[in-house]
């Protein structure tokens, strides 16, 4: 008895050993199966896809808030080869933090997406967040059809005329003095680190000195004795480490405070906000303005109202946004409300609320502060960035005495750094636009001769290109259209190569030159096509092409006609040209085969149409381009349109026509015969034939006796093949007076005869005439015994012998 409970105790051990392996596994098992593997991204139109891959699907959370975006996922950490996606032009950073309930994914991205939208997928154990860019809310074009590859209208046509109208419509010599493009410069902006609250107050402390060294602004006496301390408890190396990594950022080691900082932070300690603000700080020296404004928004929600670096943490989260283009976000947080804003940062705030308005384009409102900080004396000489946008808003308002005197302090003397030569050119351009034209000269090739091939220095050559046209005559156009065209071509600047260009063909429409000038805007669509001067060369296409067009017809050279009108077919079909020219453009395509394109201009000009008397015409070619490119549907409906429209109409007949052969052409018995059978549809001999075979086909024989009986009732004779059809038609009904009339006018026939006589002799056998009809079967089968109707006679022969 013995053996048999060992035996069951060992089988008991190996189960709960088991259980336990079972256990263990399903434990690693289901850690495993909340793991983040990898992280995808794609950039679709109009929004960027993230896609999260796990082991399993875990549950998340999302959050949206302007430039951050949050996913917390629950139970969920990551793989031990986890990537992450580089930064690029859309995300600044992806930001991973492990947290109780699992594990944090903060995007932050280079602007204010419009919508984030984050679901999952079962199927793939995916988590996908869209980050939709744009509104997807722009209305329609209110038109009855969509042609592909024809640019959309709005509804209506004074709608249509505005997308071409231009304020430089009839005054196009005035283009070249008073055109402007602005450039974009933005000098490196000095983060405001006002004196902080001191942070050691025990004048035994060993620290003491350090604080007074802080409060002397001898941060580098302070650095050197710092360095010397020894004997420091934990605090005090702590508090120590915080002034030190102070000064640093203040001396320019901004790498080393940064270091001491991140240190500090993994570090238990009473001064937290101060760490996290110095970070920012030297987040923002070391060109990180967007990381920087993500830890201050991490900080604020953590201290209290009256905190002595709430303002301080503000102003610098509106720095950080200036040099982000956040101008917006930097005017919000200057204008924060229950802010103790210290005396000592009155003037910085106001030189910044001046900054974020000039950004937003309030310039009326940034020009007078600026006028009133621009009398402080040495104040601008310290806020370069401001200085610049001072003087870039009083160019944009035209104020230019203003801005001249502003330029002249940035280059005097000027600073050898990053847009010096756009600095020289706006100095030249505002005095030149000031009226001073001797300084505004000597400014502007200055720029082109210290600043060659740079944005400053090609922007100075255009407006001396300019200078040259305004003030000559015809030899002075003619030779600023090479210029321009060189300067269009060797800059490497976008903005300038495109003025350039389009200011070269410009001057060749002035000099009366239609063809070149049509040739050169073409090539500016082409390789600009998404310059703010499209509508103006659109103008001008417009305005030339007619003529360029007729030249060509005028030399014979049609085919070069209807090229250029074929490569302009997008803008002549928004344009409002005048039916005539693009019913011969649509008859030229037709006659060189181009179906398609002819449809397209009979498209256009069907939705153009605005009275029903017009409109009618187009019908009837618009469904016959459709059916020669076979596209039967299409054809039909147009057809069909008609018709109900204008049942009385002159083009019904043809338009029915087309519509039986889209009918047929698409195997749509039951359309083609509700169509047949309507009342007062279209109705002619040819119509009616035509009716008659589909209902033979159909099967329907005493429709196809109507159909032909109202065909020859109009006084119009049936062909011999359509008088078989109808004595074939009688013949089925056992109509035998009506089939033998028709067949005995067959009787000699070539090609109906034997049908005749075979079918007449059945109809005599019908009538009991049998020795008649016995006679007619044997001529068929005596001039035509190897026909089918002559076999069929044979049969009957045989068959009426016995």
């Amino acid at each position: 008895m013995r053996q048999p409970m060992q035996i069951v105790k060992i089988i008991g051990l190996l189960l709960l050993l088991l259980l336990f392996f079972m256990s263990v596994t399903m434990t690693v098992q289901g850690a495993e199966s909340m793991t983040l593997l990898d992280m995808q991204k794609q950039e679709n139109p109009g929004f960027t896809r993230m896609i999260f891959n796990f082991s399993s699907l875990p549950e998340f959370t999302s959050e949206h808030s302007g430039q951050r975006v949050d996913l917390l996922l629950n139970n969920v950490q990551l793989t031990p080869d986890f990537r992450r996606l580089p930064e690029d032009e859309k995300v600044v950073e992806i930001k991973l933090t492990e947290k109780s309930e699992g594990l944090l994914v903060s995007i932050l991205l280079r602007r204010h997406p419009g919508k984030v939208v984050v679901e999952p997928r079962q199927n793939g154990s995916q988590v996908v967040m869209d980050i939709y860019w744009g509104s997807d809310s722009a209305a329609r074009p209110a038109v009855s059809f969509k042609i592909s590859d024809m640019p959309p209208r709005k509804a209506g046509r004074r709608a249509a005329k505005f997308q071409l109208k231009s304020p430089w419509e009839g005054r196009w010599n005035e283009f070249f003095r008073d055109y402007r493009t602005y450039w974009k410069l933005e000098l490196p902006l000095n983060f405001t680190l006002p004196q902080l609250p001191g942070l050691i107050e025990d004048d035994q402390s060993p620290l003491w000195l350090l604080q007074q060294h802080g409060d002397n602004n001898m941060y580098l006496s302070l650095i050197q004795t710092a360095t010397g301390l020894t004997g420091l408890d934990q605090q005090q190396l702590y508090l120590r480490d915080l002034l030190l990594a102070e000064a640093q950022l203040r001396t320019g080691a901004t790498e080393a405070g940064v270091t001491r900082l991140d240190s500090l932070r993994r570090k238990e300690g009473s001064k937290h906000a101060r760490v996290e603000y110095l970070t920012a700080y030297g987040q923002a020296l070391d060109g990180q303005p967007l990381v920087a404004q993500l830890t201050l928004q991490q900080l604020l929600p953590h201290l209290a109202e009256d905190h002595p670096l709430r303002p301080l943490i503000h102003l610098l989260f509106a720095e950080t946004a200036l040099v982000s283009g956040q101008d917006r976000v930097a005017l919000e947080h200057l204008q924060t409300a229950d802010l103790d804003w210290p005396d000592s940062l009155l003037v910085p705030l106001k030189m910044r609320i001046t900054d974020a308005r000039a950004g937003l384009g309030e310039l009326d409102e940034a020009l007078v502060e600026y006028s009133e900080l621009a009398e402080e004396p040495g104040l601008f000489e310290y806020y370069r960035f401001s200085l610049n946008r001072a003087a870039c808003s009083a160019f944009k308002n035209k104020n230019y005495k203003f801005a001249s005197k502003l330029y002249r302090k940035l280059i005097d003397p000027l600073n050898q750094e990053a847009g010096d030569d756009l600095l020289l050119f706006g100095a030249g351009a505002s005095a030149y636009e000031a009226g001073d034209l001797r300084w505004g000269m000597i400014g502007l090739r200055r720029a082109t001769l210290d600043r060659p091939d740079t944005e400053g220095g090609d922007r100075a050559e255009l407006r001396l290109i300019d200078h040259k046209l305004i003030d000559g005559g015809e030899l002075e156009i003619a030779q600023a259209v090479n210029e321009y065209a060189q300067l269009g071509v060797k800059s490497q600047f976008l903005p300038i190569r495109e003025e350039s260009r389009f200011k070269s063909a410009l001057a060749l429409y002035l000099l009366g030159d239609h063809r070149e000038s049509v040739a050169e805007f073409m090539r500016f669509r082409r390789e600009f096509s998404s310059s703010e001067l499209i509508r103006e060369v659109d103008l001008l296409l417009l305005e030339q092409l007619p003529a360029v067009v007729h030249q060509l017809l005028e030399e014979k050279n049609d085919l070069q006609a209807v090229v250029l009108a074929e490569q302009n077919r997008k803008l002549l079909l928004r344009s409002g040209f005048n039916k005539g020219f693009l019913d011969d453009l649509a008859t030229a395509f037709d006659r060189l085969g181009l179906y398609e394109r002819a449809g397209r201009v009979l498209l256009y000009l069907f939705d153009r149409t605005s009275g029903q008397e017009e409109q009618k015409l187009i019908y009837l070619p618009l469904a016959q381009s459709y059916l020669k490119r076979k596209e039967y549907k299409k054809a039909g409906q147009y057809a069909s349109r008609y018709l109900d429209k204008f049942p009385q109409g002159e083009d019904g007949g043809a338009l029915f026509g087309i519509l039986l052969d889209a009918f047929e052409r698409e195997d749509r018995p039951e359309q083609l015969l509700a169509w047949l059978n309507r009342e007062n549809r279209p109705s002619s001999s040819e119509l009616e034939i035509r009716a008659a075979y589909i209902y033979w086909r159909q099967g329907k024989l005493q429709a196809v006796i109507e159909s032909l009986e109202r065909a020859s009732s109009g006084g119009q004779s049936l062909q011999v093949k359509e008088m078989a059809l109808l004595g074939e038609s009688y013949y089925q009904l056992k109509k035998n007076s009506a089939a033998e009339k028709i067949y005995r006018q067959l009787h000699d026939d070539p090609d109906f005869g034997s049908q005749a006589r075979y079918r007449t002799a059945q109809i005599l056998l019908r009538q009991q005439q049998r020795n008649e009809a016995l006679k007619l079967l044997n001529r068929v089968v005596e001039t035509d015994g190897g026909s089918s109707w002559g076999k069929l006679a044979q049969d009957l022969l045989i068959q009426e012998k016995r």
